[in-house]
């Protein structure tokens, strides 16, 4: 870093300018603190060029991690192409690393895009490199030597990796991640054999294919002895062709031959299609490895692929093998069988998206969320044959859909079986797929038999919904709770949600207050899927008062329903609303984030009984509105019998009950235990209110409890592993 003047604080430290306050009468230590939370690269850009004390503060910040992406085309912003009077912002860009004095400031770099090699074919039958490619690789090579601290290197451009950008990565010695993306063009290229690399700790090497020239990176994965994460990614042209051209002993022969395997703790492969020798697993020390993933981009194997997937064991390779985390995307009773073979994992995820499907029903990314489409949905998949190159006549194919059905619940239960009982004392993150809806006795003995989990993602039954306020007590370490909509809840999984929109309440109508209208909307749900395509204020709002109960849900910080979620605050008082009519006025929240008005005690724990009963705590009462109703996890119950209805409305999470034909007016003994809460209402009354009043946790000054819910996107969910891990990524 350049030396610092000393003269440099003086100029902007001083009395009070004329427009106001300066930021610089704040102690510098505080400015950088402030500065250090900036991360949008424009804004750092504009703090660099405010005064020399924000430039000398946020320049290290800008430079720290560089990306720079080449496009094959001009693009343009405001009618004007970007770079007008210099050259591409991907060429500037490495010019400023090269000619300026920031090079030692940079700690990663990634290079990715699309690079357009000029005449490629041509240069390829003579045997040479075109320019453009070898000009970009000298200028890579002259970045590297100027960033001396470099730490993070990564190629992800479409053009082929030169030997002189790899010796200039060898001198580096704090170099830790690499990333290579090696060509998908068969046109001829030269190969190389990739140095070791002494201090590398991540290896990442994407769209391997025997058939586009790939380098070889047998030296480096047994010279790189720091190792410990791997991750290997083929093109999917072998497994789309059916092509076995992928032998894993030319990858690990080196290894193999010196009798020194990886000690890596992670291990990721994706589009894997090759034999099993056994040879391979004395390529990794089988102590060491922790972390396994398995991804084929595929929903299922089919009959071409099954000597090529049987090959591989259901049983461990070794005793001591100590796996603590598998992620997976193809369920078969194979991987059940192998599943079932060790104990002690602590995370098991299963990826719902596929190569060919996006699940659009529960996907939070950018893109996935979106409530319109610009182009209509096509529920036509591949009329002329089925998936992986099977026929009509398959009997993958010309299975009825009963069939289909029953063997999915069979693997289903294998699988849960498994988790329960080898690895439910010791599992900690779950994501579930999203095709196994569970009853609620599944989610009972589920719940019971893995106590530990922080982190859950499941399917449920419509109707089973009610239970999971009564379930979720017993997971005292549950932080994050994803709940998925089943593909066949009425929505086919690759359409992009909003195609099933329920309509928003009028601007008159307050789901507070719950207008006739709305109770309407909400009692004609149906499915997961209507109920989360409903407005994002009334569930925001409705959640608000089904979470009050601190003691149960005080843990939990984060819970999705489908493509959305919303992140749990604390618990506040608020005035106890009254009923809105249809057309009377409601200002919406700002900013997505429900808080009504509340009484200056915020942040007070509340008691309530799970199932609605009055609470315990003698501080706290709970006490009934008439008119307003209070939705909860617990209260839509599908009762067996046309009984006496507890008079709670329908929960966000949850499913009333509609036997509404046969009155009997004879309490069930669950229904007495509730006391004065179950209400018995005349069917033929036009009356008779869609929903009784609600039940508040009420404090002694008369206001009751709520919470405050904000709807969070990608940014938030990034960080949380059942979101982040359902994806086709290593």
């Amino acid at each position: 870093m350049a030396t610092v003047n000393q003269n440099m604080f003086g100029a902007s430290i001083g009395a009070e300018p004329p427009g106001g306050a300066s930021l610089m009468v704040l102690p510098l230590n505080l400015i950088a603190q402030i500065v250090s939370h900036v991360e949008d690269t424009g804004d750092l850009a504009h703090l660099c060029r405010t005064c020399r004390v924000l430039n000398y503060m946020a320049l290290p910040q800008l430079y720290r991690s560089l990306t720079l992406t080449s496009y094959d085309k001009i693009r343009y912003r405001d009618d004007q192409p970007e770079g007008i009077g210099s050259g591409s912002p991907f060429t500037m860009g490495l010019n400023a690393v090269i000619t300026r004095p920031y090079g030692s400031l940079v700690r990663s770099m990634t290079l990715r895009g699309e690079w357009n090699d000029h005449e490629l074919e041509e240069h390829a039958q003579v045997g040479r490199v075109p320019d453009s490619s070898m000009l970009l690789n000298i200028a890579a090579r002259a970045a590297i030597d100027r960033m001396t601290n470099l730490e993070s290197f990564h190629w992800e451009l479409n053009t082929k990796m030169l030997d002189t950008v790899f010796t200039g990565l060898t001198q580096l010695p704090k170099l830790t991640s690499l990333t290579i993306r090696f060509p998908s063009s068969r046109h001829p290229q030269p190969t190389f054999v990739l140095p070791g690399m002494p201090h590398l700790r991540c290896l990442k090497i994407t769209d391997i294919d025997p058939l586009c020239y790939p380098d070889d990176i047998a030296t480096m994965l047994w010279k790189s002895r720091k190792l410990r994460e791997l991750k290997l990614h083929w093109s999917p042209r072998m497994r789309d062709a059916q092509e076995p051209s992928v032998s894993l002993h030319d990858y690990f022969r080196k290894l193999i031959a010196n009798k020194q395997p990886l000690a890596v703790k992670k291990m990721s492969f994706q589009n894997l299609y090759a034999f099993h020798t056994e040879d391979f697993t004395f390529a990794f020390d089988p102590t060491t490895v922790e972390d396994v993933t398995f991804l084929t981009g595929v929903e299922g194997s089919s009959l071409a692929n099954t000597f090529m997937e049987n090959s591989w064991p259901t049983v461990p390779p070794h005793a001591k093998l100590r796996m603590k985390s598998v992620r997976m995307d193809t369920v078969s009773k194979r991987n059940a069988e192998f599943i079932g073979n060790f104990q002690g994992l602590e995370r098991l995820y299963f990826v719902n998206v596929t190569s060919g499907s996006s699940d659009y029903l529960n996907s939070p990314r950018q893109g996935g969320n979106s409530s319109s489409a610009l182009t209509p949905p096509i529920y036509d998949s591949q009329p002329h044959g089925g998936a992986n190159g099977t026929t009509s006549n398959s009997p993958i194919t010309s299975v009825s859909p009963a069939s289909q059905l029953t063997a999915t619940f069979s693997v289903r239960d294998i699988y849960l079986s498994h988790i329960s009982v080898n690895h439910g004392a010791t599992l900690r993150h779950l994501l579930l797929p999203s095709k196994w809806p569970l009853s609620t006795g599944m989610v009972g003995r589920l719940v019971h038999s893995c106590p530990n989990l922080e982190q859950l993602a499941l399917a449920t039954e419509f109707t089973s919904m009610d239970s999971l306020g009564l379930l979720i007590p017993f997971l005292r370490k549950l932080k994050a709770l994803r709940l998925l909509i089943p593909p066949s809840s009425g929505q086919p999984k690759n359409v992009p949600p909003g195609t099933l929109r329920i309509s928003k309440p009028a601007q008159g109508e307050s789901p507070l207050g719950l207008s006739r209208s709305l109770q309407n909307t909400i009692a004609n749900v149906k499915s997961l899927a209507e109920l989360v395509d409903m407005d994002d204020e009334v569930l925001t709002e409705l959640m608000s008062c089904d979470l009050a109960n601190e003691p149960i849900y005080g843990n939990v910080k984060v819970i999705g329903l489908g493509w959305k979620a919303w992140e749990i605050r604390e618990c506040y008082k608020a005035p106890i609303p009254q009923p809105q009519p249809d057309n009377a006025e409601h200002q919406s929240p700002q900013n997505g984030e429900y808080a009504p008005a509340e009484s200056p005690d915020v942040k007070v724990k509340v008691n309530v009984n799970v199932n609605g009963g009055p609470s315990t705590h003698p501080g706290y009462t709970t006490q009934r509105s008439p008119g307003i109703q209070t939705p909860r996890l617990d209260s839509w119950s599908a009762s067996a019998s046309p009984v006496a209805r507890p008079l709670q409305p329908p929960s966000t999470l949850g499913k009333r009950s509609r036997d509404h034909d046969v009155e009997d007016p004879t309490p069930t003994s669950r229904q007495q235990s509730r006391g004065p809460e179950t209400v018995s209402f005349p069917q033929d009354r036009d009356d008779t209110p869609s929903f009784g009043p609600g039940y508040y946790a009420m404090a002694e000054d008369g206001f009751i409890w709520r919470r405050r819910m904000r709807r969070v996107g990608w940014e938030v969910l990034q960080h949380w592993e059942v979101w982040a891990l359902d994806a086709q990524e290593i």
